[in-house]
């Protein structure tokens, strides 16, 4: 990347993960956890640190290999010091530091960005203005990118950029007006909500769209709270639920405990619950074209949402997809403005 030049970058800066993706396709995923103040972990065998501690207008904040994170599902984390600092992190892992100028488009869940079939203009105020402040710096001298120009898309809407909007041969973005026509549905289950967004045309069906509060965190939440009777009454930390949840096995006093059916019972419950809400919200979806699931807990629990609508796909980069359509809107979009 060259010396002070411009950088587009979509930040679907989320409360599980955060997923950034640059104009020139590059894509990375942090988790969203940060703890307030210095981390005390030390490397002893003289290894490159893996915490990184930055410092904002509000305090200190650690990230990287740290402790336990705080708690961020929190109605005012969009527009909190901690989630200027993850931000910043995302950046720094993204490979972008002072010598870039940023150009970024981040997201709210949909029943947020909208309010009463408007967009919520004070919050997207206060979330544009939240990474606008430009105030983090590394203590250890690494200086962020500069954030000229910031935007707001609904998450799930974001996802539905990405779908419409393409890279031709010769690397312009380009609408494709079919897909653009359709009626599309758009299922993002994310860490902490699943937005559900049908759209046509650039409009919104708001009668068949809607935001519940169910995600991966529903699902580390209930393992942690049946982790807890597993260990006795000692709270497990966020390492431990972590890898229970990848390896269906804990550690308890050195020792492997078997949970793979507590993460099956929390992932099924989970499950069962979205099917249920998704299916009410869509109704008959035979007047859409293409049901598309994106979002990172819409990869982890692929196997259990096979077949519940004719038309559905699981849209390429899931991930990715509302960083994807983010960069995208900020390029297409954002790029023209003057």
């Amino acid at each position: 990347m060259s010396t002070d030049s411009v950088i587009y970058l979509g930040m679907d800066d989320g409360h599980r993960d955060a997923k950034g993706t640059l104009s020139t396709g590059h894509r990375i995923t942090i988790p969203s956890s940060a703890m307030s103040g210095l981390s005390k972990r030390i490397s002893i065998n003289g290894t490159k640190s893996r915490v990184f501690s930055y410092e904002t207008a509000e305090g200190q904040f650690s990230l990287g290999d740290i402790e336990n994170a705080e708690d961020n599902a929190f109605d005012e984390y969009p527009y909190s010091a901690q989630n200027r600092a993850i931000v910043a992190h995302a950046m720094r892992v993204a490979g972008l530091d002072h010598t870039h100028q940023v150009v970024l488009v981040s997201g709210l869940p949909l029943k947020r960005f909208y309010l009463k079939g408007e967009p919520n203009k004070s919050l997207i105020k206060l979330k544009k203005a939240n990474l606008l402040r430009n105030d983090v710096v590394g203590l250890d001298g690494y200086k962020p990118p500069k954030i000229i120009r910031h935007d707001v898309l609904s998450e799930a809407i974001a996802g539905w950029v990405d779908y419409v909007i393409y890279r031709d041969e010769s690397g312009r973005l380009v609408m494709d007006n079919d897909r653009v026509a359709q009626r599309t549905a758009i299922i993002d289950i994310g860490g902490r909500t699943t937005d559900i967004a049908v759209v046509k045309g650039w409009d919104l069906d708001f009668a068949r769209s809607t935001t519940e509060d169910v995600g991966m965190i529903t699902i580390v939440n209930a393992v942690k709270d049946s982790l807890y009777d597993v260990f006795d009454g000692n709270e497990p930390t966020d390492e431990q639920v972590k890898m229970a949840i990848d390896t269906g096995s804990v550690m308890f006093y050195g020792q492997p405990i078997d949970v793979q059916s507590l993460v099956n019972s929390a992932v099924v419950t989970t499950v069962n619950s979205l099917k249920s809400t998704i299916k009410a919200k869509l109704k008959n979806p035979h007047d859409i074209q293409s049901v598309r699931f994106i979002g990172g807990t819409s990869k982890f629990i692929e196997s259990h949402i096979q077949d519940w609508f004719k038309n559905q796909i699981m849209a390429e980069n899931a991930v990715h997809a509302n960083a994807d359509g983010m960069a995208k809107y900020a390029e297409f979009v954002m790029g023209t403005r003057k």
